[in-house]
């Protein structure tokens, strides 16, 4: 140190300070220089890789003046508004608030918070591509620069375009919006590949089917697979294992139990794709509970019988047929009881049909409880059921014995008296029973059996069963066949009546007897004694009756408009157990006042088998149809039923002799001395005499010789259809078609 002062000292003894000063001090300023040049070359460097770097930002940077006026923009905001350089969008930006912004007051909004804040971030607005106006969205942030006084000098900051992020945000919010009105909801199921299932999307619809609340997580597919009932889950894993290895679409309707325990019917749709190495289902589910009750009630209404619940006839064949198929597939066999209720019509005629619904409903009630839980009891028409015992036994002996004792308890049920209201019924009904294996055999033949085998029964009395015999009842099977056809031809054109005329002994057609006749398709025509028979035996009786009686009121309608046949009697016959029915003579009067048919052209031919039942009934009745001003005639008289007592107690207005007597006349002396006492007879009771079945002149000349005053048969013309009988009327007019023949009477 000593020598560092004494080195000056010596310095400035020598006045050589000076000169070495400057020599230090031009050194130190060339040392300031060339790190002042380094400094700014680095400077300058580094301006230029910033200005690299902002030209090559993918967001748009730019500066602009308070005024609204482009000062510089990098190649991303030149790009951004469609030009090529910074210059071209320059020159053609003049205001930014006016021609860049949709939506004007966003600029003033951006420069407002500007100016409070200092800076701008994320500020969304919708802006014009200047050069093509197409319409973009962007997402800008920005601060404000100032001098040293405060005064602002430009703005500068970024932009960024987000108008596909903007889209897809609508597009999710347009989505939200439709998912949550559509009758529905929308979900993605995925199975990545390791194997196990995420719900990656569901919607609010989706939600609200199964009842959950919008923050519960439902993201595990366990969750809605134990929601869905549990009879169908195992379906449900199925059909979406085959949707997955077929990569087919899923479509499946089952039952659900949502969070707050409604059961619902849901169907669930989706379609899959392979996505990741697994498969990824875009779909919905919607809630069909409504359309499956609608469906259920639609199948209730097709396939049951609305009152008492049962399968119906349609439902009941579907089953036949599923019974002989299993009876066919197992070896097995099967039976079919066949039950008629006896008497079901008079009790609906006389106590309303309030109470015969009742009825009916109380006798499904019993017959399910005379069955097994496996077997059908169907109504298959208005008081017809059927019971089918499915799979009843593998040999015929075991199942026979077990349809004998269902039948046996079906009996008994329906022995027992039913209380309807305060009204107590006696039932009864007969059974037909048929055993089937499944062979040789289809539905409609073996309920066509268990038919036959029902009549049967019907026609034994009644109140008790008849069993199918394939040997004993072929010739049954055959009435059986014509029943039916006959029940198919009932009130059709292929019933229809004839007229047979009725003459007086001077040859004026005075009225006919109506006939019926069936145009069979196979057999031609049919003649009553083919088929009335079986009207009576199996309850067709006051079918046929209404119907011969409506036509025949009909048609004498149609003859009182006619000059030809103005004036003319028609006689109908009148069945007892018709007759018998309560509405019988309401309407009968009904018809009358319909057609405006006189009374008195009227008359009713009633069989002496009258004679037999209640006659205070019968009676009544006769008086009653007689108030009306019909007439009244006594059929067949002579077959041993009647008596001069009953016939003085009711009021016919004639008796009509027995064809059979009539034919034998000319060869029998007691045939002859037996008209000639019924021609008394109606003489002494001042009735008028009809002989039917007159097949010659000299029958005709007896019969008229001994008080007889109408003719009827073949000697005069047969049944005639209605065009046919006009004529035959409209010749019988003609004066040479008279017979003038002498009335003589001979005493009896």
């Amino acid at each position: 140190m000593e020598f560092f002062f004494a080195t000056m000292i010596d310095l400035v003894i020598s006045r050589e300070w000076l000169a070495t000063t400057n020599v230090v001090l031009a050194c130190l300023l060339v040392i300031w220089i060339f790190r002042n040049r380094r400094l700014y070359r680095r400077s300058r460097a580094e301006q230029a890789n910033q200005r690299d770097l902002i030209e090559n930002l993918s967001e748009g940077i730019y500066r602009s003046s308070p005024a609204g006026r482009q000062l510089s923009a990098n190649k991303a905001l030149v790009k951004l508004n469609g030009y090529e350089t910074e210059a071209e969008l320059l020159a053609a930006a003049k205001n930014i608030g006016k021609e860049w912004y949709v939506e004007p007051r966003r600029r003033d909004q951006f420069r407002a918070i500007l100016a409070r804040d200092g800076f701008v971030k994320d500020f969304v607005s919708e802006i014009y591509r200047h050069k093509t106006r197409e319409r973009i969205w962007i997402t800008e942030s920005a601060r404000l620069v100032r001098d040293g006084n405060g005064r602002t000098l430009f703005y500068e900051g970024s932009v960024r375009e987000i108008t596909e992020t903007v889209n897809r945000l609508k597009a999710e919010e347009l989505l939200r919006k439709l998912s949550s009105q559509v009758p529905g909801g929308l979900v993605q199921l995925e199975r990545n590949a390791k194997g196990t299932y995420e719900l990656s999307y569901a919607s609010a619809g989706f939600r609200t089917i199964f009842g959950l609340e919008p923050h519960e997580s439902f993201s595990s597919p366990s969750r809605f697979l134990r929601m869905i009932e549990k009879a169908d889950r195992r379906d449900f894993a199925r059909a979406l294992r085959a949707s997955r290895d077929a990569l087919e679409p899923f479509d499946m309707e089952f039952r659900a139990i949502a969070a707050d325990g409604t059961n619902k019917w849901l169907r669930a749709s989706a379609k899959p794709e392979r996505v990741r190495g697994g498969v990824m289902w875009h779909g919905y589910v919607n809630d069909i509970s409504v359309r499956k009750r609608n469906e259920m009630e639609i199948q209730k209404l097709a396939f049951f019988d609305p009152l008492t619940g049962l399968p119906n006839r349609r439902m009941f064949m579907d089953r036949m047929a599923k019974a002989v198929g299993r009876c066919h597939d197992r070896a097995g066999y099967g039976a079919l009881i066949f039950i008629d209720l006896d008497n079901f019509k008079t009790l609906n005629d006389t106590r309303g049909h309030d109470v015969g619904d009742e009825y009916l409903v109380q006798v499904a009630r019993r017959l399910q409880g005379c069955v097994r839980e496996g077997d059908t009891v169907a109504r298959i028409g208005g008081d017809e059921f059927v019971v089918i015992l499915d799979s009843a036994g593998h040999d015929y002996a075991h199942t026979y014995r077990a349809a004998i004792m269902t039948a046996n308890k079906v009996l008994a049920a329906m022995r027992g008296a039913f209380e309807i209201g305060q009204f107590n019924h006696a039932s009864s009904a007969s059974l037909g029973v048929v055993v089937f294996n499944g062979r040789d055999c289809q539905p409609e033949d073996v309920l066509k059996q268990a038919d036959i085998a029902m009549y049967q029964a019907k026609a034994a009395g009644r109140n008790g069963m008849a069993v199918y015999d394939h040997l004993s009842m072929s010739p049954e099977s055959d009435r059986y066949r014509l029943l039916n056809e006959f029940k198919a031809a009932l009130g059709t054109d292929a019933l229809e009546l004839h007229y047979q005329p009725q003459m007086d002994d001077s040859g004026h057609v005075v009225g006919a007897e109506a006939l019926c006749r069936w145009q069979h398709p196979e057999f031609g025509t049919l003649l009553p004694e083919r088929f009335v028979p079986l009207t009576e035996q199996f309850g067709l009786i006051r079918e046929f009756g209404n119907f011969v009686l409506a036509t025949g009121v009909a048609q004498l309608a149609r003859w009182q408009r006619d000059a030809t046949t103005a004036g003319l009697r028609l006689a109908i016959n009148v069945n007892a157990q018709a007759l018998s029915s309560d509405d019988f003579v309401s309407n009968l009067s009904a018809l009358l006042e319909a057609h405006g048919v006189e009374p008195g052209l009227l008359t009713l031919e009633l069989t002496e088998s009258i004679m037999t039942r209640d006659r205070r009934h019968i009676g009544n009745r006769m008086h009653a149809l007689k108030a009306l001003g019909v007439r009244l005639s006594l059929d067949d008289f002579g077959s041993g039923y009647s008596s001069l007592a009953h016939l003085k107690r009711l009021p016919f207005d004639e008796l009509k002799i027995d064809g059979s007597f009539v034919a034998d006349i000319e060869s029998g002396e007691s045939d002859r001395a037996l008209v000639k006492s019924i021609l008394g007879t109606a003489r002494t009771l001042r009735l008028t005499a009809v002989a039917e079945h007159v097949e010659n002149a000299r029958q005709e000349a007896f019969l008229r010789a001994f008080g007889c005053d109408f003719f009827q048969g073949y000697h005069y013309s047969p049944a005639l259809p209605e065009d046919a009988f006009a004529a035959f009327v409209q010749n019988r007019r003609q004066p040479a078609a008279l017979t003038a023949a002498p009335r003589l009477r001979q005493s009896a």
